[in-house]
């Protein structure tokens, strides 16, 4: 029973960012940010490009700069995307695309398709506590810090400008703000935090490959619809990417007990997402969100 909670909960952890992410694109902005998927494989692409350079640093600040790089690399991915739906007038979806296209191509011409970590150090060994676990405290610490950053955020005016351009992304024009500022900055905080889960992945996993990100839009929906069937509240709060991405993990777990081959839990995913979409809009047939998160 403690491996299984303790493979849940670090799971949860690596994941946290990435569904935090697509909780402020899917969920609030309600935008079909499929960008996150390149995000995430560049995020993790930026913070091993940056572990290679800091061997010779403490853990502590080798830790920082690698978690900073990766963000900033899922950012650079969001920028991209986003401009090219608000300056170039392209609806995201196609954005999303051709920033997968254009980052896929320049991650194999800067890097090979595969590539092994265990030349470098562990930075999240940085507070090493069980044996079995020894990145979990330091995950919970950058978890810890993020989920309250998040909360912080979304109470601030800009966080609640992401609900409303969710709602109403003409609303902005009415009082002269800008509608490419709420928007572009949205999904760069997203795509930001989906590069830092990609290289909490790839420091764990101990590896970073080409087709990493792929199939994570999926998780992501299915993560935030399971964090809302638990979390009914209307109010934009944390909890629900949260408790979706234990839950998720914790579902997986136990078709693993039961002997479920997981190399067909992609689609459980799908036939979760599609029962529970049904049910909510044999609820409600006024519903219009979309992507059902």
């Amino acid at each position: 029973m403690f491996n299984f909670f303790m493979i849940v909960l670090e799971q949860a952890l690596i994941y946290a960012p990435l569904v935090l992410g697509a909780y402020i694109s899917f969920s609030l902005l309600k935008v079909p940010d499929l960008s996150l998927e390149t995000a995430y494989l560049i995020g993790g692409f930026f913070g091993v490009t940056a572990l290679s350079c800091v061997g010779n640093y403490p853990l502590s600040i080798a830790l920082m700069i690698t978690l900073l790089a990766s963000i900033v690399g899922g950012m650079l991915v969001g920028l991209v995307s986003s401009c090219m739906t608000i300056y170039g007038k392209l609806p995201h979806l196609l954005s999303s695309i051709i920033t997968f296209g254009l980052f896929h191509g320049l991650f194999q011409f800067f890097s090979s398709s595969y590539q092994s970590l265990s030349c470098y150090q562990n930075v999240l060994m940085v507070i090493p506590t069980v044996a079995r676990y020894p990145e979990v405290a330091t995950l919970i610490l950058i978890s810890v810090i993020l989920v309250n950053m998040c909360v912080y955020f979304l109470s601030t005016q800009l966080g609640y400008s992401f609900a409303i351009f969710g709602y109403n992304p003409y609303f902005f024009r009415h009082f002269n703000i800008s509608t490419a500022y709420v928007f572009i900055t949205g999904i760069m905080i997203a795509n930001g935090l989906a590069g830092l889960a990609g290289f909490l992945f790839a420091q764990t996993s101990n590896l970073i490959e080409l087709n990493m990100g792929i199939g994570k839009s999926l998780f992501c929906i299915t993560a935030l619809i399971l964090g809302r069937s638990i979390i009914s509240s209307k109010k934009s709060t944390v909890l629900i990417p949260i408790f979706g991405v234990v839950a998720y993990f914790a579902v997986q777990q136990l078709l693993l007990k039961v002997g479920f081959n997981l190399k067909y839990f992609t689609m459980i995913q799908s036939l979760l997402v599609l029962v529970i979409l049904l049910s909510i809009y044999q609820k409600d047939r006024n519903q219009y969100d979309q992507l059902g998160v």
